[in-house]
């Protein structure tokens, strides 16, 4: 063999073995050394400068394309050709490492991919600027009390009047008034979700008409024209975007209103909307009762700050101007209900039910993205030592730290690039349930996308990514020729330090993936138990119907208040002779046990909240006004709906319009107004000043039955108080009906509702849905969290699993000799297992301390999302925690499982 190929063998063998026996390096870098001597001499020989003659001998060792990279650095290669060399080499670099590239791709992709697709929903939902004009002075103003379901109970036209007069703060107020109409289309007529708003709304909303005009104050008060303008989806779902919408008149209710224009794309608040009308369209708002009735309230507010004033300095106004209100009008203010003010940014109100939830899923993400950084820290270090060599040669021919970290920025830049481009693919699969799940708590989740921000966003993560796995590894500092034959392919001195930062991210790992698992463990133990929450009905064999009859608009020429409440009475008469044909023929289909109609559906909230008082009894210093949802059922309703009986008995037939006024009440309503005492006989009536305002009375009612609470707000809910009036005796605002069948109840649906549209063909049928899939819409937002938070979660330990088994496997190669030289010496394989099982426990161990530690601290976030379920629940955390200890265990026994195996005979022989 010449001298030149003996110098490329010895090279190939320093710089080949990753681990060797005590002593080897010194003898191959005397070979080396002894080579390297040879060949230089050898070029001297050939009429060579010593320095040419040395720099040829390590050319010829196997440093070719580093040489001859640091040449033409010294000859003044241009930057841009050297980034472009950076990119060459590094694209051949990761070529020729396929695996390694490949595991780190998806890996970050991963991690990306999760935060990419869940920054898009923070993004729409919570931080994108509005779409209104200087839409971060907007504010939304919310009347709320203490009790179930007044977290927002709006306000009176008064009240609205004295906070703009009173508040400086505020430039000016809309007033806005959600409602429902019947909306007459071609294809029959459909409940439509509107807002009844003064003609300065869109003004103070800062909104502008995409087509036609927006409604403007010479819009307001009697006399003017009901005039419409729909929101932007509902002219493309319903109008097909036609251009021609403007001028034309449809019917709300029987009444005619003339769509005048057509408004930008905007979230609508506290409701969405399909159409704003103004408030001539009915004559209630009109009214001098809902104008003077201070507890008549149905006004929401939104207000658009003064030039120069604050929120602070407007919050301050409101409270000081409320006081005054509830001094000047103390009977419209029970002190025992707690009626407080609060001035919410109007971006911050739309997004504060979304807010939690999202930004939990998003440190879920973080978690995630954190365990994908480390494992790929963990290979990069891994695959390091490999490289140790050649980043040695390259600071020993000339190349500074500066030089040699810009090639490892290169080449991480190239892997964190096509992570994000799979994260970002990955993103847009994963944004559709995403949307999906902030559409249930958020006005915004139509403006979820992946726009330039969100792209700019996962752009920076890889940036980030790849400069911390460009300075998390080693760079030796530029020295001589002799420092790479003396020092340069020794096992680096750092080494420990190194194997001590693969652990301790492993340790990291290990104890975020706890954390993640803990948060999922209790959301799903909490949807466990919403599931297991009794709905208060003793069957799920029923179907419901909501077939709302009674049309809400005042009809053609009807202007008068008590005119258009005469005209809803002479409508009910018909439309209760309807659903009786409905009741009649229902109950003759094959299987139908029970057909009830009442105003409500099961499990859904309705009726009409009012307070309520009990016969003889008072109320106490600073106690609240009793309140209930008033709704109505006919005798056969609570046993198709089974709501169980409880006291009394349940409505007959006898209990028609003209017979004694009864009533019967769920047991939370019996315990609010005659606790520990038998209700049944006793009296009841309607009370407030709000009576004034409609067509309800307020006399006296015997309460004749008592019948089980149903959880009509939600299975995490209060039972709402309600009481139950004789369909009859009351007005048919929403007709539902409620079918109880003995056998598959679903298939009923489609012959029910053909009998329905035969009986009523223009009237909506809304909520054909069975009891089971009304409790199922119950649980659907907390499953989604817990399928989302445990998705991240399980994600996460895969992710460290494979981080587990990749450094121990490491450590099984870079100890190959050591363990053939035990097992040479008696050792077994139990033994070495244990071994490798205890160095992989200890790690193990660490990190689940730590992440129990962490998830006591981190379950606290997630307190107001349980139910059921105590944030510190400690069989939740027992149980991640030795699920936990079987993963890592199961990736600490491969490892193991090889270095049992290693033939101490043929490792001696190769060593």
């Amino acid at each position: 063999m010449s001298i030149f190929g003996s110098l490329r063998g010895a090279f190939a063998r320093l710089t080949g073995a990753v681990s060797r026996r005590p002593g080897e390096d010194d003898d191959l870098r005397a070979e080396l050394q002894a080579h390297l001597d040879m060949a230089t001499a050898e070029n001297i020989r050939r009429g060579m400068d010593p320095n040419e003659a040395r720099r040829q001998a390590l050319l010829a060792s196997g440093g070719l394309t580093v040489a001859s990279e640091a040449v033409r650095e010294q000859r003044g290669l241009p930057w841009v050709d050297s980034v472009a060399a950076d990119i060459r080499y590094a694209y051949r670099a990761l070529k020729h490492s396929r695996a390694f590239t490949v595991v780190v791709v998806v890996t970050l992709g991963l991690g990306i991919g999760a935060n990419t697709a869940i920054f898009s929903v923070i993004n729409g939902v919570l931080l994108k600027p509005l779409p209104h004009r200087d839409g971060d002075r907007l504010l939304y103003l919310r009347q709320s009390t203490d009790g179930p379901g007044r977290e927002n109970i709006s306000f009176s036209v008064p009240e609205v009047t004295d906070i703009r007069h009173g508040v400086p703060a505020l430039g000016d107020i809309a007033e806005y008034s959600p409602f429902t109409y019947g909306l007459e289309l071609n294809d029959g007529a459909v409940r439509i979700p509107v807002g009844l708003v003064t003609g300065n709304f869109f003004q103070i909303m800062g909104l502008s008409p995409v087509l036609g005009r927006l409604t403007r104050p010479s819009d307001d008060g009697p006399g003017v024209q009901p005039v419409m303008v729909l929101t932007y989806e509902t002219w493309m779902k319903r109008f097909g975007g036609d251009p021609n919408v403007v001028g034309k008149q449809v019917k709300l209710d029987g009444k005619s209103v003339t769509i005048i224009g057509v408004v930008q794309a905007a979230p609508w608040f506290p409701n969405q909307v399909e159409a704003l009308l103004n408030m001539v369209v009915s004559p209630h708002h009109l009214s001098a009762q809902m104008i003077q009735g201070r507890t008549h309230r149905m006004t929401e507010m939104i207000a658009r700050l003064a030039p120069g004033a604050s929120v602070q300095q407007a919050r301050t106004e409101v409270a000081a101007t409320y006081a005054r209100m509830q001094r000047d009008h103390k009977d419209a203010y029970d002190t025992g209900s707690h009626f407080r003010v609060a001035v919410i940014p109007f971006k911050e109100a739309l997004g504060e039910r979304a807010s939690l939830t999202l930004w939990l899923l998003m440190g879920a993400a973080a978690f995630v993205l954190i365990i994908s950084a480390a494992n790929v820290v963990n290979l990069t270090l891994m695959r390091g030592v490999r490289r140790e060599a050649e980043l040695v040669v390259r600071a020993a021919l000339g190349a500074g730290v500066a030089r040699l970290r810009r090639l490892l920025l290169v080449e991480n830049l190239m892997l964190t690039l096509m992570g994000a481009i799979l994260g970002v693919l990955i993103a847009l699969g994963g944004i559709r349930l995403l949307t999906s799940l902030a559409a249930r708590y958020s006005a915004r989740a139509n403006e979820i996308s992946l726009d330039w921000v969100v792209l700019g966003f996962a752009l920076s993560l890889s940036v980030v990514l790849a400069l911390l796995l460009s300075y998390a590894a080693y760079v030796p500092k530029e020295g001589t020729l002799a420092s790479i034959v003396n020092a340069g392919f020794r096992r680096m001195s750092g080494s420990l330090t190194k194997q001590r930062l693969q652990r301790a991210l492993v340790v990291a790992q290990i104890a975020v993936s706890v954390v993640l698992l803990a948060g999922a463990g209790l959301l799903t133990r909490t949807m466990i138990q919403l599931s297991e929450v009794s709905t208060g009905l003793k069957t799920e064999q029923s179907l419901t119907i909501q077939v709302p009859l009674l049309k809400l608009g005042a009809p053609e020429g009807v202007t008068d208040n008590m005119a258009w409440f005469r005209s809803i009475l002479m409508a009910d008469v018909a439309n209760k002779a309807k659903y009786e044909e409905m009741r009649r023929e229902i109950r003759a289909l094959p299987g139908v046990v029970e057909v009830g109609v009442g105003s409500t559906i099961p499990l859904h909230e309705g009726g009409v909240d009012f307070d309520v008082k009990a016969e003889g009894k008072t109320l106490a210093v600073g106690e609240a006004t009793p309140r209930a949802s008033i709704r109505s059922a006919d005798p056969e309703y609570f046993r198709a709906a089974g709501i169980p009986l409880l006291e009394g008995r349940e409505f007959a037939a006898t209990d028609g319009p003209r017979a004694a006024r009864v009533v019967i009440v769920n047991r939370a309503l019996a315990d609010r107004l005659f606790p520990n005492e038998n209700p049944i006989g006793k009296r009841m009536a309607l009370t407030g000043e709000v009576l004034k305002f409609t067509p309800l009375s307020g006399d006296w009612q015997t309460i004749v039955g008592v019948v089980g609470n149903t959880q009509d707000g939600g299975l995490d809910a209060e039972p709402t108080p309600a009481m139950f009036t004789p369909f009859a005796q009351g007005l048919a605002f929403s007709g539902a009906l409620v079918i109880r069948t003995d056998s598959n109840v679903s298939q009923l649906a489609t012959s029910a509702t053909k009998i329905v549209r035969r009986v009523a063909p223009t009237a909506p049928i809304e909520h054909v849905l069975t009891i089971a899939q009304i409790k199922d819409e119950s649980v659907a937002p907390r499953r989604l969290n817990a399928a989302l938070v445990s998705s991240l979660g399980l994600l996460a330990v895969i992710i460290a699993t494979i981080g587990i088994a990749g450094v121990l496997a490491f450590s099984v190669s870079a100890r190959t000799q050591e363990i053939g030289i035990r097992m040479s010496l008696g050792a077994d394989r139990g033994r070495v297992e244990r071994m490798i099982l205890k160095e992989g426990g200890v790690l193990l161990a660490i990190g689940l301390t730590f992440g129990i530690a962490g998830s006591y601290f981190a379950a606290e976030v997630l307190r107001g999302l349980l139910f059921g379920v105590a944030p510190h629940d400690p069989t939740t955390f027992i149980g991640v925690a030795l699920a936990m200890a079987a993963v890592g265990l199961g990736a600490c026994w491969i490892p193991a499982l090889r270095a049992a195996r290693i033939d101490p005979a043929i490792t001696m022989r190769s060593s």
